[in-house]
This record gives structure tokens, C-alpha cells and sequence, in this order.
């Protein structure tokens, strides 16, 4: 959502600061409030079903809802008064009921539920949507999203059985029952997932231009008003949301920039409200004039390891443990960040309630593995891991699994912070293991759609968790999964995985995917180098009673200005 990719927008460029007022939740000419925000640049597309970023996602929530959706609480997500963590309750749905099993789920769709045309929203559009998204012929990102909880699902993205088969089925007009693979409790949080978002049959198939202005159909708050590519995108409330007396803003306008100067120069005017993109080393003053705030965010910053072009996993490993991820947090993000010590993101919970990341070793699972194998080696020191680390790839030179004069390709996205992190890490490797690399980095879209080439030998990626629970960060290593760009493959990581997806939540579970995370990090694995855990940042004084949840959306449709 989630998952998602995330650009980071960051800049190395250090302005004069002066603390900023007013600001984009001004009223419009004719007084009505308008919410301004900039939070990426032009996404790849709206569709739900092929979203695969957060900036879309966040479009997506706002223009569409699912049988579950994120709701304000009381509780604030920062110190700023204007931020509200939210919780996942009802939506399209009035209601539901499950099984004594927890296998079957049935959904009652509200009936002032109607699409942005009049039209009553049916059980049968979430069937059709579902079924599109793991259709292999949909070639969505998301495809595997349901594999292992919706009977079926992995069947058919396997091309064995029909669409058509997939465990839903719309009852009647208001009734949609979902069958499930095992007892799964964060499902209703998956119903709130942007990518399962209900879509109508007839306005989507056959139509490639379904989300333009003049096509859209949505169920949701707000509606596209217009879409000046690469400039803006501006959303008016849907007058057929079943809520619409009760939202904020008259407009919202997302603009598009991945131009970081333009993007603070606009949040310094005023022209612009709400922006997630500015100077690492302004991060202090900023707020200490009381206009960036930090919020806690669930996601991995990490590394593709390319299998093919790195192909011993000594390699890969002594690659991952000479990373100065200290030195990366303290003196490059500077946002926060903690180091990472594995690949499933702090802040995901085992069915105990106990956080994932910190909960296999002291050490964490990144190195659990090494250190039983290699009980000499000291993990506890950047030093130690750096010994470990010349040990494994001199192993490596000398049986003549890599060659040191091999210069390494490390693709990133065009953004100043990305482009520091990778000079960081390419020193370190130089440095410890004598590794040349060769930096290249691509716009957005570009670097995007050459992830799948698998052309890189490194390449940078951030997965922001699509819900509460460590499969949706291992399930992206398995063989052929459309996230897997370093191809990986391991039968015994795919195994573990697999067993977990038959098993219902509790002590078992869990003891499996603490295994897949270790074996992630054993003998054969390494495909991925975890850097940090994020935090999200904004700058932010004037748009009030925002919505967020650390899964990386913030929430405009019941803002105000600020007080």
C-alpha cells in the first residue's frame, strides 16, 4: 500500500528558512475552504487495481471506498493538534457477520451506497473487482494480494483455475460472501485495502481512459474535477456519498512535483498547504518554527541485491553487513529513522501483540542466522560485522564465485537523499570490501518499469506495510512474486512461506514466520539489504483534523483549517 513503492522526497539543497503562515487551507475567491497538498509527482495511474505506490493509493482513498475504510479517532499522531490517527471500521458495508470457523465472511452493503452517477453500489462490484485483480490477464502489481486468504486466489494467479472460481459471490444486490482459506483476523483490515477498492464492470471494461475526468465513476468522497498532468489533480465532493453533508473541504488540490526547490518554495509562499518533501538538514529549524512534524510510519527502506548478477550470497551478505546504517540515520535521513535489523518493517505485530522486528533476537533477524553459524563473529559492533564481512566475500573471491573487479550497478530514483544514501553505501563497500559501484539513477516512471527488467545489480525500494501482519513483507520474496526484482528463489523460503498461509493465527504461525525471516537471511538468501525503519514527514500549519495511519496515508476529506 502500502504498499507500496514510496518516493521519498528529499532535498540536499539548504535555503534560508523563515517560518511559514497561511499556507494552501486558505478559502477559495468565493470563500470555501481548499486544501492544498503536495505529497509526490504525477502517479502512475488511479486504477485501483493497478496502483502499486503510496501517492496513488492515497489518491485512490479518497475517491473510492471499500467495505471497510479508515476512521478519525481521538488520538493525535503528532504534536502538531492537527493530525488524528484513525482505525479501520465500517464502510460500504453496514455490517457483517463471520463463521463460528472464521472462514466465511458476509458483507451487508449499505443502502445509501451510489456511485458518483446515481447508481446503487452492489455486492457484484466487488466480485468484479476481485476477480480482475487476480486475473493474470489484469498483470496488476498486486495480483498476489489475495493468495492464500481468498480460496483460490493463488490458483488462479497460478493460471490453474478460472477468475471466476475465486472463494466471493455476490448473494444478492446488498450481500457478498467471502470465503476464506484459513482464519485470517486481518482481513477486514485487507477490506480497507486501496487495491480491493469495488470498481462498476461497465464503466471500466473496454475503456482505457476509465479514470480520465469526463469517465470516472467513483463511490467515494470526492471525485476528479480535473487532471492537469504533471501539474495537478483537483477533486470536488461526490454529492452521491452517502456522507457528503459532513466533509471538509470544498476541493482538494493535489499537485504534482518531484521539483524539491519549487515544492518548498510553494509551501513558503503559501500556495501550497501540505508538503512531505524538504531538506534533510532543515529538519531542526523546521521544526523548531513549528511547521514539520514527524509521524511513526510502518515501512522498510532497503536494497534489491540482484540473485542474477550477484549470484554468491557471501557476497550479498558481506554487502549487507558493512552498511553503516548509523551512520546513514544520524547523518544522512536525519528524520528519525532507526536502523533496520531486518526486512519486515518495527511496528508489525505477532499474534501476541509483540513487534516482529524485535522479537526473534537481541540482535534481530538480519544476523540471526550468521551468529549461530559463525559464533566467533561479533554482530554487536559495526566493526564486528565488518570482519564477518570481509571474511564471507574473500571466501567468495578465492573459490572464484565473484570477480572483485566487477563494478556494481546501483539504480535509485532522481531524488537528492536517494543519491546520498547510495554514495554512502558505495563508500562503505569500498571502504570494507574494496567494491566499486557505478550509480544511475532514473525519473520515477523509468525507474519504476526497469525494477522488472532486473537489470540493476542494486537497486533502492521502500515497502510500506499493507496491513498488520509480517506476511505482507515476506510474501515479496517468493519465487516469482511481481515485487520479487532481485529473483530471488529458495524452495525452502517458499515452503515456509507457504506452510504459514495455511496456518491460523497464534504461537505456531508466528514461530513460522520468524523461520522465513531467518531463512530470508541464511545460507542462499540475502536478496535484500534493509536499511532503516522509516518515519513520515510533513510540513503542515494551517489544514486541521487530517487523518493518518502509519500504513503512510493522510486523510483530507473531513479537514478544516487549522485553529
Amino acid at each position: 500500500m502500502k504498499k507500496f513503492l514510496i518516493l521519498i522526497l528529499c532535498l540536499a539543497v539548504v535555503f534560508s528558512f523563515t517560518a511559514c503562515g497561511g499556507g494552501g487551507g486558505e478559502s477559495s475567491d468565493d470563500g470555501e475552504f481548499v486544501v492544498t497538498a503536495c505529497i509526490a509527482s504525477e502517479p502512475e495511474t488511479v486504477d485501483p487495481g493497478l496502483i502499486s505506490s503510496v501517492d496513488g493509493s492515497t489518491y485512490t482513498q479518497h475517491m473510492f471506498e471499500n467495505l471497510m475504510k479508515y476512521v478519525p479517532t481521538d488520538e493525535t499522531a503528532d504534536d502538531s493538534g492537527n493530525v488524528f490517527m484513525t482505525k479501520v471500521d465500517l464502510g460500504q458495508a453496514e455490517s457483517y457477520e463471520v463463521s463460528e470457523d472464521g472462514l466465511v465472511y458476509t458483507f451487508k452493503i449499505r443502502s445509501d451506497a451510489k456511485w458518483s452517477d446515481g447508481e446503487p453500489v452492489k455486492a457484484q462490484d466487488w466480485v468484479y473487482s476481485w476477480q480482475r485483480i487476480v486475473n493474470p490477464d489484469t498483470a496488476s502489481d498486486y495480483g498476489y494480494f489475495l493468495d492464500g486468504v481468498v480460496v483460490n486466489a493463488a490458483e488462479i494467479q497460478a493460471g490453474e483455475k478460472e477468475p471466476s472460481e475465486l472463494g466471493i459471490k455476490a448473494l444478492d444486490d446488498s450481500t457478498l460472501e467471502i470465503t476464506l482459506c484459513q482464519d485470517t483476523p486481518y482481513f477486514p483490515e485487507m477490506c480497507a485495502f486501496a487495491s480491493l477498492m469495488p470498481l462498476r464492470e461497465d464503466v471500466v471494461e473496454g475503456n482505457d481512459n476509465w479514470t480520465d475526468p469526463e469517465n470516472i465513476v467513483v463511490n467515494g468522497p470526492y471525485i476528479i474535477s480535473e487532471w492537469t498532468h504533471d501539474s495537478v489533480i483537483k477533486m470536488v465532493p461526490n454529492e452521491q456519498y452517502y456522507d457528503a453533508a459532513n466533509l471538509g473541504p470544498a476541493e482538494i488540490d493535489w499537485y504534482l512535483s518531484d521539483d524539491e526547490t519549487a515544492i518548498m518554495s510553494a509551501y513558503q509562499s503559501g500556495d501550497w498547504a501540505f508538503v512531505e518533501s524538504f531538506p534533510t538538514d532543515m529538519i531542526a529549524s523546521l521544526q523548531e518554527s513549528g511547521d514539520c512534524y514527524i509521524d511513526p510510519y510502518v515501512g522498510t527502506y532497503y536494497l534489491y541485491l540482484n540473485c542474477d548478477k550477484i549470484k554468491d550470497w557471501r557476497v550479498r551478505a558481506a554487502l549487507t553487513l558493512s552498511v553503516d546504517r548509523d551512520n546513514i540515520v544520524e547523518n544522512v535521513t536525519q528524520g528519525g529513522q532507526t536502523p533496520a535489523t531486518g526486512f519486515v518493517a518495527s511496528g508489525i505485530l505477532d499474534s501476541e501483540g509483540n513487534d516482529f522486528a524485535n522479537s526473534t533476537t537481541e540482535l534481530g533477524a538480519m544476523y540471526s542466522w550468521l551468529s549461530k553459524n559463525y559464533p566467533d563473529a561479533d554482530l554487536s559492533t559495526y566493526e564486528g560485522k565488518c570482519d564477518l564481512a570481509k571474511q564471507l566475500y574473500q571466501e567468495a573471491v578465492d573459490e572464484g564465485a565473484w570477480d572483485p573487479n566487477t563494478t556494481i550497478v546501483y539504480n535509485f530514483n532522481t531524488d537528492d537523499t536517494h543519491k546520498a544514501l547510495a554514495e554512502a553505501c558505495g563508500h562503505d563497500w569500498d571502504n570494507v570490501l574494496g567494491v566499486k559501484i557505478s550509480l544511475e539513477n532514473q525519473e520515477w516512471a523509468t525507474y519504476t518499469n526497469g525494477l522488472g527488467e532486473h537489470k540493476f545489480g542494486v537497486a533502492r525500494l521502500g515497502w510500506i506495510a499493507d496491513y498488520n501482519d509480517p506476511i505482507t513483507y515476506l510474501e515479496l520474496m517468493v519465487t516469482g512474486n511481481s515485487y520479487n526484482y532481485g529473483l530471488f528463489s529458495d524452495p525452502k523460503f517458499d515452503g515456509v512461506i507457504k506452510e504459514a498461509k495455511t496456518l491460523d493465527a497464534g504461537a505456531e504461525r508466528d514461530k513460522v514466520l520468524y523461520e522465513a525471516e531467518e531463512t530470508l537471511f541464511g545460507e542462499n538468501g540475502f536478496p535484500v539489504c534493509p536499511i532503516y525503519y522509516y518515519t513520515n514527514m510533513y510540513c503542515n500549519k494551517t489544514i486541521g483534523n487530517v487523518g493518518y495511519t502509519p500504513m503512510g496515508y493522510y486523510f483530507f476529506q473531513y479537514a478544516q483549517p487549522a485553529e
